[in-house]
């Protein structure tokens, strides 16, 4: 289906200026073809037509404007001319930057673009360009021939032509403004989304961390140690893992306040952080609670790390308002085996072990039978 129809009215009377609008005409058409097709428009297709389509346009306005100075047309009429294919040029980039495989209606408006511009362009400047090349060549001067046509449009179609130009102006300023708008609108979009993008990171991260300690909190430990659990059990990998409570810490709370026992808190989960290996998570799981999950740790490994931490925790002394906390935990250590189903059977395995080193005295590790 043509897009644009050629008839009589656009004809010139130049042969070469005739065959580049027949050209640009049949470059538009098929630029048409691709809009119209059932199935999804072919972007790149769209934009290989469009960059023909460009380059054409710029060689016949070229080609246009060497006529006009070859035949010695009155100047008031090649500037005006010459700012209308500046103008076309601009109006067509401005149109095509907005074009985009999610936004294919957008190349319509550029193709209706096209076509109104097109038709508006021959009947208009062409159509007098014309005119004044053939009065030149007759014998008249150029600003004779000048005077003459502009006599002859003073009649119904000049102001006509007049009013339609001044509404291509109008029309191509509100689009140049409605593009910048909406270019400047994609890019808050594009600025809100990504600062609402760290917003929620920031709050998952706090919705994943514990607010007194700063460590990963149960909802973390939890997600974390069934992803580790789902490797461990794919690639038949020893995974381990390490229930903690500190000992005396509910005299602490109950003597000295709750001030007194989130220092010993603070403090505890520090050294807990900086004993185990880098590998090792260290979580609150709440209360006096931690956690620590070993990948890739068979229980051996698991016990003699739980050892240090017990050692290292021995050594700390917290100032707990007028007392003091002296340093110890119980630590409860299992690793996942065959009898295990999931990863809660690993966690209840380790509290079982602390039971047992609480049983066996605190302070000290243990593993359920």
């Amino acid at each position: 289906m043509e897009s644009f129809v050629w008839d009589e009215h656009f004809v010139t009377g130049l042969a070469e200026v005739d065959k580049q609008h027949h050209r640009l005409v049949d470059v538009i058409n098929q630029f048409g073809d691709l809009l119209t097709q059932p199935e999804n428009i072919p972007f790149d297709k769209v934009e290989t037509v469009f960059g023909e389509l460009a380059a054409y346009a710029q060689y016949h306005f070229a080609e246009e404007e060497m006529l006009m100075d070859t035949q010695k047309v009155d100047q008031r009429h090649v500037h005006h001319h010459k700012h209308e294919h500046v103008n076309f040029l601009q109006e067509v980039t401005q149109l095509h930057a907005a074009i985009s495989p999610q936004k294919p209606e957008k190349a319509k408006s550029l193709l209706n673009f096209l076509i109104y511009w097109l038709a508006y362009h021959i009947l208009g400047s062409d159509q007098s360009m014309a005119k004044q090349v053939k009065a030149i060549r007759d014998g008249q001067t150029a600003a004779e021939a000048y005077r003459a046509e502009e006599r002859m449009k003073e009649g119904a179609v000049e102001p006509l032509l007049h009013a339609l130009n001044g509404l291509f102006r109008q029309v191509s300023e509100r689009n140049r403004e409605l593009l910048q708008l909406n270019q400047t609108l994609e890019t808050r979009v594009t600025e809100r989304t990504a600062e609402l993008a760290v917003v929620n990171r920031q709050l998952e991260e706090m919705a994943l961390t514990d607010v007194l300690t700063g460590l990963p909190n149960r909802r973390h430990a939890m997600r974390r140690l069934e992803q580790v659990w789902k490797e461990s059990t794919r690639n038949d990998l020893p995974l381990a893992c390490m229930m903690i409570d500190a000992d005396g810490f509910k005299q602490v709370n109950d003597n000295f306040g709750h001030d007194a026992g989130d220092e010993v808190l603070r403090q505890l989960s520090r050294n807990l952080s900086y004993t185990v290996r880098n590998d090792d998570i260290v979580c609150r799981l709440g209360g006096d609670e931690f956690l620590v999950i070993c990948p890739r740790t068979p229980l051996e490994g698991a016990r003699q790390l739980a050892d240090k931490l017990c050692r290292e925790v021995a050594s700390m002394r917290v100032r707990a308002g007028s007392g003091e906390w002296r340093g110890s935990v119980s630590i409860g250590v299992a690793a996942r085996n065959a009898g295990m189903d999931n990863f809660e059977a690993l966690i209840k395995a380790a509290d079982e072990g602390v039971y047992c080193a609480k049983k066996n005295g605190r302070g000290c590790v243990a593993v359920a039978p």
